[in-house]
Formats: structure tokens, C-alpha cells, sequence
């Protein structure tokens, strides 16, 4: 028999009867958010060639989703959804909060995320701050500045290193907001530019990563879908804002963003149909925002895998390679690695894998496959991966919509996900080799302070086993040692100064307290870094970790910013 085609099962199944058992839609016209079961991967296929749901989780078999109308409702019946209301999120959906009494900055009802005007005057004013290690880059136009018209946007990305100290460094890339509606990507992105600018000079871990590595943020991809989103009335704008699909559509006019790159373009998880949410446009990278954000991911990354076409799955990347790539979204709590677009394994994958659980370890979002979710093509990281070499995800935060509760994200979201990004920014140098490795917890130096003849105890707990518990399994070891060192390990020549030792007596276990007596005799006069590194059993070795020391004898003008070791 041969195969049925897409269109001719969506067909069959429009025409089929409803089962009379099923739920009607409630009275009145949508939208409404439902939470829908699914009985096989068909009607999921058909389901996301046209919509894009808020959430998939397949071990439940459960979509969460806007329906916009009773004909949609009853479609989804046919192509064989058990469809149910969800009360709450609908009612949400339909009565955004009211801007506070007294509110002045902030998305009106959210005063913890911030307009692209405030988010774009935030990054200036850092660039004003620390401008020998901040830039806040043009790299081009949204689609309304492309065509002149009123309240278009740049497209501008927040470098952060010290560009006193040459490189070449390593990449890290972080991207918010390529999905419009998706309040809380932008401002985690912009925080966590302000956290490690915060803590350079102080915070030892973010003084040598702004040192020695180059950090890229990209809070708003789709500022012109970003600036809808932020009216209540409007709010779920998922897509750029060409007016040439769709154009008296509402908040279905425009490209969805992150279906529109050069990777599996068109594919599954995509749509044809110009008002759908994940209408992919007329051909790949058809939008300026897909062209200026591809155009600057092969200016900042090297090109690191040789693969022999835009289908090559199998061609693997160097385990030496750099960098790392992060599309940030909501609301589906997972951290996705390619490929996202089809299930089997990705060249790479186990590698990938390990990366994503232990990102997993601080955000607590499920490391798993992207495919594994609902499979998307013409997605930003399987395009990133497929053809730099890159190690690319998709980080979906979590919470119960697009729009969390600032409570929600100031206690629930922020702080993990920040912490996983601080994660990413230590490994970009090897991510493929160093997250198999054993990381340094709670590094310090007592005192920090040293007269000569004097000395300082470093100490730290060493962990080979920081793992969330998502797909897959890592094999943990026992801790070998953790080596100390003067300058920059991976600097060419570079040797220990000494070996810490396990506080136990013996590294005979994953988890290790360490401790290193460090004296002023082995210090030069001033303010450095120390950095440490562990490695376990197997030879991995892990994150670098630092701490700051001083050596009497030198003077320290205020505003200190250590350069060089």
C-alpha cells in the first residue's frame, strides 16, 4: 500500500465525524487554551504543520495549546485529540494583569520585564559603564526598519569581554525573544549581561570569563513582534511583523522566526499557511532578522564542521571545537540539542547530551532531544550546529505560560536559569570535552590578603557527579586531583604549581573537599587569579574555576580591573 500523504490524512480526518462522546467547545468564541491528549505521532505531525503549541510533553502525551475557534476545537477532535479546557490559563489568556497603580517602567502588569525601549537604554547605559568591556553592536534591521516604515527596530547584540587582552576567544551566544510573545527570554538574557559586568573585578569566576571569552547577547531577535507583544490586547504576537502574510490577520500576520533557517527549511513542525503561528515564509532566510543573525553567528563562530551538504547528519565535529550557542524560549521547560527536526542521533549527540544535563543540574529543565518534544524544521540551532559545528540548543524556560507571574519568575525562573547560563559561559572553550569533567564548587582563598612570608588556604569541593537526571545516563568517576595554577590553564606552557589534596586523605570518590596551602613566595606583588581545575578517574577534565589572591607590596587604584595575569 503506499504511504498517505500529509494532506490527504488532514483532509480525511476534516471530514470525519466527531465522536459524540467527545467534548464540545465551550459556548462562546475562543481563543481558549485546552490541554489536549494525543494517540499517536500522525495526529501530532498533522497538529504541528499548521499550530505551534505552547508545550509538548510526550511521556504524558499531552499538548498544550491556543484554539482559536470551535472549528479548530472539533478539528483536533478528528485528527484524534482528546481536547479538554484548561479554566485557568484561558482565563489568564483573556485578563492579562492591569498595569499596576503607580507603574512607570516595565511591560504594563509585569514590572520585572522590560520594554525593548527600556532594554535597549539598559544595554547603552552598561556600555556607558564599562566601556572597555562592553558593546552594544548593530548587525541589522528588523523587517518594519527594513522597509522604512514608523517603529522599526536595529537588530543589536551586547558584546561583553575585555578587549585589552587579544584574542582569538571563544563564543558564548545567548538569544532572546525570537518568538514575540515569550516576556520572560529577553530580560533572563539582559540579566545575565548585568550579573557578570556586576561581578567583574569582585567575582573571580566573571572576571576571567569576561577576561578570556567572548560573550554575545542577543536580548530581542524580533523587536517588531516584541514591541505588539507588549500590549495586553496583542500579546500573543509570536511572529516578526512583515505585512506581507497575512497582513490583516491581527497577532497571525508575519514569519515565525525560528522556522524561517536554512536547516530541514519547510520541514516538520512547520507550516505553509500564511496565518499559521509557525508559518515558515516563502524560502528560507527570506527575513531580515534571519539574515542578520546568520550573517553574524558565521562572523563570530569559526566554521568547524565540514559537512558535505544541508543534509549531512552524519559528518561529527572535532571534539576540540569551540563555542556554544543558546536560543532561548518559554514555556516548555526543556534544554533541547539537535537534532530538533528529526529523532535519530545527531553526530556529536552523546556529547551534546552531557552538556544539556548538566545544565539541566541548574535550571532544572529537562535535557532531552529536541525531536523528542514535537519535531520543528528550519529551527536557529540545528541550522547553528549543522553548519558551524557548534553545539546548539534550544533552552525553553519554564512556567505556566508566556506571560509568568513576576513572583513566579523572580523565584521559580530567574535564578536557575541564570545560573545555567553562568555554566555555559565557563565551557565554551571545549564544550564537547570539559562538562564531562569534574566541576570546582565554592572555590576561596583564606586570607585573601598576604603580607610576604605569608600564606593562604585554598579550598573547594571538587564533583564529578552534577548531572540532572534527563535523558540519558553519565558515567560519574572518582575525582583524580585538582591542579593549581598561576595563569590561564589552557594558555600554551602552561604547568601546575601544585596539586590540592583531598581533605579525606585519599580522591576515591566522586565528590572530594580539597585544600591547597598556597604561599606568598610563589605569588608576585599585587592582585591575581589563581585558577583551578579537577579531573576525574577517566582523564576528563573539568570547568576551570578561580579565586581571587593579593600580595602586599603594591598599590591598587580604585576601579581596579585586572587585565593580563
Amino acid at each position: 500500500m503506499r504511504p498517505i500523504s500529509l494532506a490527504l490524512a488532514a483532509l480525511l480526518l476534516a471530514l470525519a465525524p466527531v465522536a459524540e462522546c467527545a467534548e464540545a467547545p465551550p459556548a462562546g468564541s475562543g481563543p481558549w487554551v485546552v490541554r489536549a491528549t494525543f494517540k499517536d505521532d500522525r495526529s501530532l505531525a498533522l497538529l504541528m504543520r499548521r499550530a505551534a503549541p505552547w508545550r509538548v510533553d510526550r511521556e504524558s502525551r499531552e499538548v498544550l495549546i491556543e484554539v482559536d475557534n470551535a472549528f479548530e476545537w472539533q478539528r483536533m477532535q478528528r485528527e484524534g485529540f482528546e481536547v479538554r479546557l484548561d479554566a485557568e490559563l484561558t482565563g489568564a489568556l483573556r485578563s492579562p494583569p492591569a498595569k499596576a497603580v503607580g507603574q512607570i517602567t516595565g511591560i504594563p502588569g509585569y514590572t520585572c520585564y522590560r520594554t525593548v525601549e527600556e532594554t535597549f537604554a539598559a544595554a547603552e547605559a552598561l556600555v556607558a559603564t564599562r566601556p572597555t568591556l562592553a558593546e552594544w553592536i548593530d548587525i541589522g534591521d528588523s523587517w518594519r526598519k527594513q522597509q522604512n516604515l514608523p517603529g522599526g527596530w536595529d537588530i543589536r547584540v551586547l558584546r561583553i569581554t575585555n578587549r585589552a587582552i587579544p584574542g582569538p576567544k571563544p563564543v558564548l551566544f545567548l538569544q532572546g525573544a525570537l518568538h514575540a510573545r515569550e516576556y520572560v527570554t529577553a530580560e533572563t538574557v539582559l540579566r545575565f549581561g548585568e550579573q557578570m559586568l556586576a561581578g567583574y573585578g569582585t567575582d573571580a569566576d566573571a572576571t576571567w570569563i569576561i577576561d578570556h571569552h567572548d560573550i554575545h547577547l542577543l536580548p530581542v531577535a524580533n523587536p517588531d513582534g516584541r514591541k505588539v507583544a507588549e500590549t495586553a490586547a496583542t500579546r500573543l504576537q509570536r511572529k516578526n511583523r512583515n505585512e506581507g502574510f497575512c497582513a490583516a490577520g491581527g497577532t497571525s500576520l508575519g514569519v515565525d522566526l525560528n522556522r524561517n533557517y536554512a536547516w530541514n527549511f519547510a520541514g516538520p513542525g512547520s507550516s505553509g499557511e500564511p496565518c499559521a503561528s509557525n508559518f515558515h515564509g516563502p524560502s528560507s532566510l527570506s527575513e531580515p532578522e534571519t539574515q542578520s543573525i546568520t550573517a553574524w553567528l558565521r562572523n563570530i563562530f569559526p566554521d568547524q564542521r565540514a559537512e558535505t551538504s544541508l543534509s549531512d547528519r552524519v559528518t561529527p565535529v572535532s571534539l576540540d571545537a569551540t563555542g556554544f550557542y543558546v536560543d532561548v524560549h518559554s514555556n516548555g521547560a526543556g534544554n533541547w540539542f539537535p537534532w530538533g527536526d528529526v529523532t535519530s542521533t545527531a553526530p556529536n549527540g552523546t556529547r551534546m547530551q552531557t552538556l544539556a544535563r548538566k545544565l539541566e543540574f541548574y535550571n532544572g529543565y529537562q535535557a532531552i532531544q529536541g525531536a523528542f518534544t514535537g519535531a520543528i524544521g528550519g529551527a536557529s540551532d540545528d541550522y547553528t550546529f549543522g553548519t558551524l559545528g557548534v553545539p546548539a540548543f534550544t533552552m525553553e524556560l519554564g512556567g505556566s505560560d508566556f506571560w509568568p507571574a513576576c513572583t513566579t519568575y523572580e523565584a521559580q525562573i530567574a535564578p536557575g536559569t541564570l545560573a545555567s547560563f553562568r555554566f555555559a559561559a565557563r565551557i565554551v572553550r571545549a564544550p564537547f570535552r570539559l562538562p564531562a569533567g569534574p566541576e570546582l564548587v565554592a572555590a576561596a582563598a583564606s586570607p585573601t590578603d598576604l603580607s610576604p612570608g605569608g600564606s593562604t588556604q585554598l579550598t573547594a569541593t571538587a564533583s564529578d557527579a552534577r548531572f540532572g537526571p534527563g535523558t540519558g545516563a553519565e558515567p560519574t568517576q572518582a575525582v583524580q586531583g585538582v591542579e593549581v595554577f598561576l595563569q590561564p590553564p589552557w594558555t600554551p606552557g602552561a604547568v601546575a604549581i601544585g596539586s590540592m589534596a583531598a581533605v579525606d586523605g585519599s580522591f576515591d570518590s566522586s565528590q572530594e573537599s580539597v585544600s591547597f596551602t598556597l604561599g606568598a613566595a610563589q605569588l608576585a606583588v599585587g592582585r591575581q587569579l589563581v585558577y583551578l581545575q579537577a579531573i576525574d578517574a577517566a582523564g576528563n577534565r573539568g570547568p576551570v574555576s578561580a579565586v581571587f589572591v593579593s600580595l602586599q607590596g603594591g598599590v591598587f587604584a580604585d576601579g581596579f580591573e585586572p587585565g593580563p595575569p
